[in-house]
């Protein structure tokens, strides 16, 4: 045989077992694929032809999103004096949309554009932020936990800060309402809001003044259901705290970060609707899509803040008097990457201007320590000292469990349904 007859021999000797061994890998590759098509939870080619519709309907989007924000603008510049014209329309429309939701001015322009104080005045801050675990039925015994952490500082003394961390276990009775059923997430959410600030209001008292409090997020609470008896006590605690700081002084605010509200949009709104439609406010929306900061970060320069509003809504017209709610826009960016915050405070402290200062400088020093993401230190070192991980929930669940075996008493097991889930989430990592 030639040398060309012994290889063709040998190729067909050899391509029987080449194609078997093609085919296994063919379809382990099969089988590879769809395990991984079956375990993956998005359907990625179906979600693909609605990312090129998004993609080419994105630039009409844009376009008449575009020229809501340039008349929203030209509203913002027209009405900047018409103050009282502006109270005037908000309370003739709420007489006619009762749930009405907007900012509405105070004595400053629209437009007005406040420089910083020249100097930080020295001043104690507290931040406190919280994190909670919330009861699960499928748990072998369920239980919650809210945590809470609060940063104290005094900047430019050079103090030491200090850390305290406060933990409470939700367990037992403690664990369902007066209906037998499992406290829900919006309600261990909310006993955290008013933890956060019931240990603001005990450390505050010990701090010299002037005392700052910060929490993250807004003062008013959006916690459903609101009128339900769950809420309404914790929530007459809330206002409670609020007023105690209040008289004591201590200045209290909420921060916003990467604000997506249109409160003040919705205040120029009103001025666009036809007399004979006023009911519709808040419904139709001719500026919808359109931010304040839309309005606010092409006039306020590195460390200016907007004029005081205050807001206008159901919720909010429960903290009245000196807790009623307002609120400013704060550039706490930079001239090549502005970032605008919002600032909740009460009543008492809008009025005054000398706190309206220190607040907006110890902000803005506060933004300054974290560099080109500018967010206040205090806070975020007060989330580090709060959140409680994965891990350490697992870590109280066998301190509970062992604790009950200990007593003698028999514990539960955890739900087929939940075994399932952690054992996808494992095979997930």
């Amino acid at each position: 045989m030639t040398g060309d007859e012994v290889g063709e021999a040998g190729l067909k000797t050899v391509m029987p077992t080449l194609t078997i061994a093609m085919n296994a890998i063919i379809i382990q590759m099969f089988h590879f694929s769809a395990e991984r098509q079956a375990m993956s939870p998005v359907n990625f080619a179906q979600i693909q032809l609605q990312i090129r519709e998004m993609g080419q309907l994105a630039p009409r989007v844009a376009r008449e999103r575009l020229e809501r924000v340039e008349l929203a603008r030209r509203c913002l510049a027209e009405l900047a004096e018409e103050l009282d014209a502006l109270r005037s329309r908000v309370a003739q429309v709420v007489q006619h949309a009762p749930t009405l939701r907007c900012a509405v001015p105070l004595d400053q322009p629209l437009t007005a554009h406040l420089p910083p104080a020249p100097q930080l005045p020295l001043h104690s801050l507290l931040a406190a932020d919280g994190s909670q675990i919330n009861p699960n039925a499928h748990d072998p015994e369920p239980f919650g936990v809210i945590n809470v952490g609060v940063f104290i500082m005094r900047p430019g003394l050079g103090d030491a800060p200090r850390e305290v961390v406060r933990s409470r276990l939700l367990c037992q009775e403690a664990l369902y309402n007066r209906r037998g059923h499992l406290l829900s997430e919006e309600v261990v959410a909310l006993r955290r809001d008013l933890s956060e600030r019931q240990e603001l209001l005990e450390l505050a008292r010990n701090q010299p003044a002037p005392v700052l409090t910060l929490t993250d997020g807004p003062l008013e609470l959006f916690r459903e259901p609101r009128e339900d008896e769950d809420f309404r006590q914790p929530f007459a605690d809330y206002l409670h705290v609020l007023q105690e700081l209040a008289e004591a002084g201590v200045m209290t605010a909420g921060y916003v970060d990467k604000p997506r509200a249109d409160l003040v949009v919705r205040l120029l709104e009103l001025t666009l609707l036809p007399q004979d439609a006023l009911s519709r406010a808040g419904v139709d929306r001719p500026l919808r899509g359109v931010g304040d900061t839309d309005l606010f970060w092409p006039l306020l320069a590195p460390g200016e803040r907007t004029a005081v509003f205050a807001i206008q809504s159901g919720l909010s017209n429960r903290f009245t008097d000196r807790l009623a709610l307002h609120f400013f826009y704060l550039n706490v960016g930079s001239a090549a990457h502005p970032w605008l915050a919002r600032v909740e405070i009460p009543a008492w402290m809008a009025v005054q201007p000398q706190l309206l200062d220190l607040l907006q400088a110890a902000l803005l020093w506060q933004c300054r320590q974290m560099g080109g993401r500018p967010y206040p230190y205090a806070l975020q070192r007060a989330h580090e000292v709060a959140v409680v991980r994965l891990e350490e929930k697992q870590q109280l669940e066998e301190m509970i469990l062992a604790e009950l075996r200990r007593q003698g008493l028999m514990v539960g097991e955890r739900s087929h349904k939940q075994s399932g889930k952690d054992l996808l989430s494992k095979r997930h990592r």
